[in-house]
Protein backbone atom coordinates (compact mmCIF):
# COMPACT_ATOMS: atom_id res chain seq x y z
CA UNK A 1 0.00 0.00 0.00
CA UNK A 2 3.17 2.50 0.49
CA UNK A 3 4.80 1.42 -2.23
CA UNK A 4 1.41 2.89 -4.33
CA UNK A 5 1.12 5.80 -2.17
CA UNK A 6 4.54 6.80 -2.86
CA UNK A 7 4.56 5.98 -7.29
CA UNK A 8 0.94 7.87 -7.26
CA UNK A 9 2.99 11.28 -5.16
CA UNK A 10 5.11 10.95 -7.82
CA UNK A 11 3.46 10.26 -10.75
CA UNK A 12 0.61 13.24 -9.82
CA UNK A 13 3.42 15.77 -8.79
CA UNK A 14 4.99 15.66 -12.60
CA UNK A 15 1.40 15.61 -13.60
CA UNK A 16 1.20 19.06 -11.69
CA UNK A 17 4.16 20.38 -12.99
CA UNK A 18 3.43 20.46 -16.51
CA UNK A 19 -0.37 21.04 -15.98
CA UNK A 20 0.53 24.69 -14.16
CA UNK A 21 3.80 25.15 -16.43
CA UNK A 22 2.13 24.54 -19.64
CA UNK A 23 5.21 23.60 -20.78
CA UNK A 24 6.52 27.27 -21.88
CA UNK A 25 9.30 29.07 -21.15
CA UNK A 26 8.03 32.12 -19.38
CA UNK A 27 10.91 34.32 -19.64
CA UNK A 28 10.70 34.57 -23.49
CA UNK A 29 7.02 35.71 -23.76
CA UNK A 30 6.25 38.80 -25.02
CA UNK A 31 4.18 41.35 -23.55
CA UNK A 32 0.79 41.16 -24.03
CA UNK A 33 -1.03 42.93 -26.51
CA UNK A 34 -5.08 43.42 -27.34
CA UNK A 35 -7.27 42.75 -24.82
CA UNK A 36 -4.68 42.08 -22.14
CA UNK A 37 -2.70 45.44 -23.12
CA UNK A 38 -5.70 47.26 -22.54
CA UNK A 39 -6.46 45.71 -19.27
CA UNK A 40 -7.31 48.17 -16.11
CA UNK A 41 -4.23 48.50 -13.96
CA UNK A 42 -5.98 50.15 -11.07
CA UNK A 43 -9.38 49.12 -9.50
CA UNK A 44 -10.66 51.57 -6.98
CA UNK A 45 -13.90 49.75 -6.20
CA UNK A 46 -14.04 47.14 -3.54
CA UNK A 47 -14.24 43.44 -3.95
CA UNK A 48 -17.43 41.74 -2.79
CA UNK A 49 -14.97 40.28 0.44
CA UNK A 50 -13.04 43.24 0.61
CA UNK A 51 -11.53 44.92 3.64
CA UNK A 52 -11.47 48.26 4.10
CA UNK A 53 -10.02 49.87 1.26
CA UNK A 54 -7.71 52.13 3.27
CA UNK A 55 -5.76 48.86 4.15
CA UNK A 56 -4.47 48.64 0.30
CA UNK A 57 -1.81 51.08 0.32
CA UNK A 58 1.07 49.41 -1.48
CA UNK A 59 4.60 49.97 -0.92
CA UNK A 60 6.82 51.23 -3.21
CA UNK A 61 8.43 48.39 -4.98
CA UNK A 62 7.94 44.58 -5.13
CA UNK A 63 8.40 42.62 -1.96
CA UNK A 64 8.21 38.53 -1.62
CA UNK A 65 4.41 37.57 0.07
CA UNK A 66 4.70 35.53 3.16
CA UNK A 67 0.99 34.52 2.78
CA UNK A 68 -2.17 35.13 1.15
CA UNK A 69 -5.50 36.51 2.64
CA UNK A 70 -8.50 35.15 0.74
CA UNK A 71 -11.56 36.24 2.68
CA UNK A 72 -13.60 34.37 -0.03
CA UNK A 73 -12.36 30.59 1.85
CA UNK A 74 -12.43 32.06 5.16
CA UNK A 75 -8.53 31.93 5.47
CA UNK A 76 -4.91 33.30 5.55
CA UNK A 77 -2.75 30.46 3.50
CA UNK A 78 1.06 30.55 3.27
CA UNK A 79 2.84 31.23 0.51
CA UNK A 80 6.22 29.86 -0.64
CA UNK A 81 8.59 30.65 -3.53
CA UNK A 82 9.24 27.76 -5.76
CA UNK A 83 11.93 28.25 -8.74
CA UNK A 84 11.27 27.30 -11.92
CA UNK A 85 12.73 23.55 -13.56
CA UNK A 86 15.91 22.27 -15.18
CA UNK A 87 13.91 23.50 -18.38
CA UNK A 88 12.09 26.61 -17.40
CA UNK A 89 9.00 25.30 -15.94
CA UNK A 90 6.67 26.69 -13.28
CA UNK A 91 7.28 25.04 -10.17
CA UNK A 92 4.76 23.41 -7.92
CA UNK A 93 4.31 23.30 -4.22
CA UNK A 94 4.94 19.94 -2.58
CA UNK A 95 2.38 17.31 -2.96
CA UNK A 96 2.05 17.04 0.87
CA UNK A 97 -0.83 16.62 3.70
CA UNK A 98 0.89 20.08 4.33
CA UNK A 99 1.45 21.47 0.93
CA UNK A 100 -1.97 20.97 -0.19
CA UNK A 101 -2.80 24.50 1.41
CA UNK A 102 0.37 25.65 0.34
CA UNK A 103 0.42 28.72 -2.35
CA UNK A 104 3.39 28.64 -4.60
CA UNK A 105 4.92 31.44 -6.41
CA UNK A 106 6.94 31.73 -8.89
CA UNK A 107 9.59 33.85 -7.82
CA UNK A 108 10.40 36.01 -11.66
CA UNK A 109 7.70 38.79 -10.76
CA UNK A 110 6.33 39.96 -7.54
CA UNK A 111 3.29 42.03 -6.03
CA UNK A 112 3.63 45.55 -6.27
CA UNK A 113 6.12 45.15 -9.26
CA UNK A 114 3.51 47.57 -11.19
CA UNK A 115 4.32 45.07 -14.30
CA UNK A 116 4.18 41.46 -15.69
CA UNK A 117 1.89 38.84 -14.27
CA UNK A 118 2.45 37.59 -10.62
CA UNK A 119 1.76 33.68 -10.77
CA UNK A 120 0.33 32.02 -8.63
CA UNK A 121 -0.86 28.18 -8.48
CA UNK A 122 -2.47 25.73 -5.40
CA UNK A 123 -3.12 22.61 -5.80
CA UNK A 124 -6.18 20.16 -6.40
CA UNK A 125 -7.02 16.93 -4.97
CA UNK A 126 -9.49 14.28 -6.18
CA UNK A 127 -10.95 14.42 -2.37
CA UNK A 128 -11.86 18.18 -2.69
CA UNK A 129 -9.46 18.89 -0.05
CA UNK A 130 -6.97 21.46 -1.57
CA UNK A 131 -6.21 25.26 -1.83
CA UNK A 132 -7.19 24.53 -5.28
CA UNK A 133 -10.18 22.61 -4.67
CA UNK A 134 -11.82 25.87 -2.42
CA UNK A 135 -10.86 28.42 -4.65
CA UNK A 136 -12.73 26.36 -7.60
CA UNK A 137 -15.77 26.16 -5.13
CA UNK A 138 -15.47 29.93 -3.88
CA UNK A 139 -13.43 32.39 -5.42
CA UNK A 140 -15.53 34.48 -8.03
CA UNK A 141 -14.91 37.96 -10.12
CA UNK A 142 -15.11 40.65 -7.34
CA UNK A 143 -13.68 38.68 -4.44
CA UNK A 144 -10.68 40.07 -3.16
CA UNK A 145 -7.34 38.78 -2.49
CA UNK A 146 -4.41 40.43 -0.04
CA UNK A 147 -0.44 39.16 -0.89
CA UNK A 148 0.75 40.11 2.99
CA UNK A 149 5.11 40.47 3.30
CA UNK A 150 7.30 41.07 6.51
CA UNK A 151 7.49 44.40 8.09
CA UNK A 152 3.91 45.25 7.19
CA UNK A 153 3.76 45.09 3.64
CA UNK A 154 0.73 44.36 1.54
CA UNK A 155 -0.99 44.39 -1.77
CA UNK A 156 -4.51 44.02 -2.73
CA UNK A 157 -5.95 42.46 -5.76
CA UNK A 158 -9.51 42.21 -6.99
CA UNK A 159 -10.22 39.24 -9.10
CA UNK A 160 -11.21 40.71 -12.37
CA UNK A 161 -11.72 37.58 -14.55
CA UNK A 162 -12.82 33.73 -13.64
CA UNK A 163 -11.82 31.19 -16.81
CA UNK A 164 -11.15 27.43 -17.30
CA UNK A 165 -9.07 26.24 -20.27
CA UNK A 166 -8.54 22.97 -21.54
CA UNK A 167 -4.91 21.97 -20.86
CA UNK A 168 -3.71 22.38 -24.56
CA UNK A 169 -5.36 25.99 -25.03
CA UNK A 170 -3.96 28.17 -22.06
CA UNK A 171 -3.17 31.35 -23.11
CA UNK A 172 -0.04 31.72 -21.77
CA UNK A 173 1.07 34.46 -23.77
CA UNK A 174 -1.68 36.76 -22.52
CA UNK A 175 -1.79 35.01 -18.98
CA UNK A 176 1.88 34.52 -18.05
CA UNK A 177 3.44 37.95 -19.42
CA UNK A 178 6.83 39.95 -17.99
CA UNK A 179 5.33 43.34 -19.25
CA UNK A 180 2.13 44.78 -19.43
CA UNK A 181 -0.10 46.37 -16.25
CA UNK A 182 0.66 44.13 -13.27
CA UNK A 183 -2.14 41.44 -12.21
CA UNK A 184 -2.17 38.62 -10.37
CA UNK A 185 -2.66 35.19 -12.19
CA UNK A 186 -3.67 32.05 -9.92
CA UNK A 187 -3.67 28.85 -11.66
CA UNK A 188 -5.49 25.84 -10.32
CA UNK A 189 -6.10 22.02 -11.63
CA UNK A 190 -9.88 21.46 -12.59
CA UNK A 191 -12.29 19.73 -14.78
CA UNK A 192 -12.18 15.91 -14.63
CA UNK A 193 -9.42 14.15 -13.78
CA UNK A 194 -8.53 10.78 -15.93
CA UNK A 195 -5.53 9.83 -13.74
CA UNK A 196 -2.86 10.77 -11.22
CA UNK A 197 -2.32 14.44 -11.37
CA UNK A 198 -3.60 14.08 -15.12
CA UNK A 199 -7.03 17.18 -14.82
CA UNK A 200 -8.53 18.14 -18.19
CA UNK A 201 -8.49 21.45 -17.82
CA UNK A 202 -6.64 24.63 -15.82
CA UNK A 203 -8.44 27.20 -14.20
CA UNK A 204 -7.33 30.60 -14.03
CA UNK A 205 -8.43 33.94 -11.95
CA UNK A 206 -7.05 37.21 -13.27
CA UNK A 207 -6.95 39.71 -10.38
CA UNK A 208 -6.26 43.39 -10.58
CA UNK A 209 -4.53 46.05 -8.08
CA UNK A 210 -6.56 47.63 -5.91
CA UNK A 211 -5.93 50.95 -4.19
CA UNK A 212 -7.73 52.71 -1.51
CA UNK A 213 -10.40 55.15 -2.97
CA UNK A 214 -9.03 58.59 -2.77
CA UNK A 215 -10.81 61.09 -0.38
CA UNK A 216 -13.47 63.02 -2.18
CA UNK A 217 -12.29 66.70 -2.21
CA UNK A 218 -13.34 69.06 0.11
CA UNK A 219 -16.50 71.17 -1.10
CA UNK A 220 -15.43 74.53 -2.01
CA UNK A 221 -16.12 77.34 -0.16
CA UNK A 222 -19.81 79.23 -0.63
CA UNK A 223 -18.56 83.16 -1.95
CA UNK A 224 -20.78 85.44 -0.13
CA UNK A 225 -23.97 86.95 -1.94
CA UNK A 226 -23.19 89.73 -4.24
CA UNK A 227 -25.02 92.93 -3.29
CA UNK A 228 -26.47 95.76 -5.58
CA UNK A 229 -26.02 99.01 -4.82
CA UNK A 230 -29.63 100.29 -4.31
CA UNK A 231 -28.94 104.33 -5.23
CA UNK A 232 -26.91 102.79 -8.78
CA UNK A 233 -30.42 100.57 -9.07
CA UNK A 234 -32.30 103.15 -8.68
CA UNK A 235 -30.12 105.89 -10.85
CA UNK A 236 -30.57 103.10 -13.90
CA UNK A 237 -34.64 103.03 -13.24
CA UNK A 238 -34.45 106.62 -13.43
CA UNK A 239 -32.59 106.82 -16.61
CA UNK A 240 -34.85 103.78 -18.11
Amino acid sequence: MATMRNALVRRTTVGLAIGISIGVALPTLAAGTGAAAAETHLVRTAGRSATASAACQRPRHGFVPLKAKIPALGRSVKVIQVPREADNRIGAGPLTESGKWLMAMDPRTKPASRHGSVILSGHSWPDGSALGNAMLANLQVGDRIVMIGADGKHACYAVSKRQSYPVAKVPTRRAFRTNGPERLVIVACSGKRVGPGDWLRRTLWYATPVLPTPPAPAPAPTPPPTTTSGGLLGGLLGII
